[in-house]
C-alpha cells in the first residue's frame, strides 16, 4: 500500500514538470510556425500559380518584372523600417517621394538640361532628408503626435509639389544619362533592384548589428524607460524620420529615372503597400519586430499574390484590397501575439 503512495507520489510530482516540458516543446513548435509561416506561404503561393498559370507565371522574365515593379516599394518601406521600429508612424512617405520625383525633374528643366546628374541626385536626397527633419522638429520639439504631423506634412509636401510643377507633368530637358541609371542593368540586374539588394543589406546591418540599431528598437519598445536608461530617444526619433524622408526621396529618384517624367501626383500609391509589406514583415522571421528579412518576404507575398491573381485575369479593384486586407491581417496576427504573450506572463 505504502509502495503504491509513494509511486502516485512520485507521479503526481512529475506531472507539473512534464506539462511544463511539453509547453516548451509547444512553444517552440509555435515560435518556428511564427518565425517561417511566411516564407512557407511564399513557397506555396509560388507552387500554386505555378499550376494555375503553366509556363506564364514561372518564368525568368515575369519574376524579374515582379522584383522591379517593386523596387520603389521596397525602398519606400526600408526607410519606414526606422520609425516603425522607434514606435512611430510617417505617414508623408507618399508627399516626401511626390515631391522628389518632382524636384528631381525641375531641376534639369530649369537648367535646360544642363544641371549634373549627381548634383540633381545629391539636391533630391537632401529635399527628403529635410522633409523628414521637418517632421522629427515637430514631434520632438513642439511634442505633436507624429500620426497628425506626418499626415498634415503629407498633404503639404504634395501641394508643393503641384506649386513647383504648376500641375503638369514635367516632361523637358530630363538627360539620358540620368534615365539610364533608373533603366539600366548591372550584369543583367536592373539598377533599382541593385539599389533594394545594397540598401536593405546596410539597412539590417544598422539594425541587427549596431549599438545604433538595438537604441532604435529600444526606443520603440519603451521610448520613456529607455531614456531614462540613458537613450538619447529624441535623437533617434530625429533620425529616423530623416532616415525616412531620405529613402523616400531615393525612392523618388528611382522613379524619375525609370519613367522619364515628373508626376505631381504619384506618390500616394506607395503608402499602402509599403505599410502592408512593413507590418506583414513583422510577423514573421523575427516576429514582433520591424525587420529587413521579414519585411522583404512580406513584400514578395504582396507582389507575388497581386502578379499570379492579375494572370488569372482579376478586376483592377483587387490590387487595393488585397493590399488593405494584407496589412489588416498584419496588425491582427501582431495584436494576437501580443495578447498570447501577455497571457504567457
Amino acid at each position: 500500500m505504502s509502495g503504491s503512495l509513494s509511486s502516485a507520489t512520485q507521479q503526481d510530482d512529475a506531472a507539473p514538470e512534464e506539462r511544463v516540458a511539453k509547453r516548451r516543446r509547444g512553444g517552440i513548435g509555435l515560435n518556428v510556425l511564427d518565425r517561417w509561416a511566411g516564407p512557407l506561404l511564399l513557397i506555396a503561393m509560388v507552387i500554386g500559380f505555378t499550376i494555375a498559370s503553366p509556363g506564364t507565371f514561372l518564368t525568368s522574365s515575369n519574376l524579374l518584372a515582379v522584383v522591379n515593379n517593386q523596387a520603389i516599394t521596397a525602398i519606400v518601406a526600408i526607410g519606414l523600417l526606422f520609425p516603425l521600429a522607434a514606435g512611430v508612424f510617417d505617414i508623408s512617405i507618399g508627399g516626401v517621394l511626390t515631391l522628389s520625383v518632382i524636384i528631381s525633374a525641375w531641376t534639369f528643366q530649369q537648367t535646360a538640361g544642363a544641371m549634373p546628374v549627381p548634383l540633381a541626385i545629391v539636391i533630391t536626397l537632401l529635399v527628403g532628408a529635410a522633409a523628414g527633419l521637418f517632421n522629427a522638429l515637430l514631434v520632438v520639439k513642439l511634442k505633436i503626435d507624429p500620426f497628425i504631423v506626418t499626415l498634415g506634412s503629407g498633404s503639404v509636401f504634395i501641394g508643393l509639389s503641384q506649386l513647383v510643377a504648376n500641375g503638369q507633368v514635367i516632361s523637358h530637358d530630363i538627360p539620358k544619362s540620368f534615365t539610364d541609371l533608373g533603366r539600366g542593368d548591372l550584369f543583367g540586374i536592373p539598377n533599382p533592384i541593385v539599389v533594394v539588394v545594397v540598401l536593405s543589406l546596410i539597412v539590417y546591418y544598422v539594425l541587427e548589428m549596431t549599438p545604433l540599431g538595438r537604441m532604435i528598437y529600444a526606443t520603440g519598445f519603451g521610448r520613456e524607460q529607455s531614456r531614462l536608461a540613458g537613450v538619447p530617444t529624441n535623437r533617434i526619433l530625429m533620425l529616423a524620420f530623416v532616415v525616412s524622408g531620405f529613402c523616400a526621396a531615393l525612392a523618388g529618384l528611382v522613379y524619375t529615372s525609370r519613367i522619364g517624367t515628373g508626376q505631381p501626383d504619384v506618390g500616394a500609391q506607395y503608402l499602402l503597400p509599403s505599410y502592408a509589406a512593413a507590418f506583414l514583415g513583422s510577423t514573421m522571421i523575427k516576429p514582433g519586430r520591424f525587420n529587413v528579412p521579414g519585411l522583404l518576404v512580406g513584400l514578395s507575398i504582396l507582389a507575388v499574390g497581386i502578379n499570379g491573381l492579375q494572370l488569372q485575369g482579376i478586376p483592377f479593384w483587387v490590387v487595393s484590397t488585397f493590399q488593405g486586407a494584407a496589412l489588416i491581417v498584419a496588425v491582427v496576427l501582431t495584436k494576437i501575439r501580443k495578447l498570447s504573450v501577455s497571457e504567457d506572463e
